[in-house]
């Protein structure tokens, strides 16, 4: 068995007001997530992996597959892989948990290849250095 305080996992950035603390083992990713309003996500697909959704804190909507829902503390909601969802604040923080079957590699801290998401902010990529292939 492996353990580690949430607390001690780096916190990230993902989109502007929308946080991630993420852990991994070889078949399941779990994310701490924190919306501050407002925040969400854009429409996406994940066809690598099934999500599921833990309100932990808030109250949030969703739509997935075309179906509008409210998402409350306490509610549970899982997206089948390659179905289109997005989510949003309704007007206050919101903390969720969300897993993913089998682990997602882009959802840990420091990954180098192209994520899902823009980068918060939506920074331009970056030039390359002098000397670099």
């Amino acid at each position: 068995m492996y353990a580690v305080p949430w607390a001690d996992l780096p916190e990230v950035e993902v989109l502007p007001n929308n946080y991630r603390r993420a852990v991994a083992g070889l078949e399941v990713g779990i994310n701490l997530v924190r919306w501050e309003h407002p925040s969400g996500t854009p429409p996406h697909v994940h066809d690598d992996a099934e999500k599921a959704v833990i309100v932990l804190e808030g109250t949030m909507e969703w739509l997935i597959a075309g179906q509008a829902l409210q998402l409350d503390e306490g509610d549970v909601a899982v997206v089948p892989r390659g179905v289109e969802h997005s989510g949003r604040t309704t007007g206050a923080r919101v903390r969720f948990y969300e897993a993913f079957a089998p682990s997602r590699v882009q959802n840990l801290v420091g990954f180098l290849g192209q994520g899902l998401l823009p980068p918060a902010g939506n920074e331009p990529a970056r030039p390359e250095r002098e000397g670099s292939p």
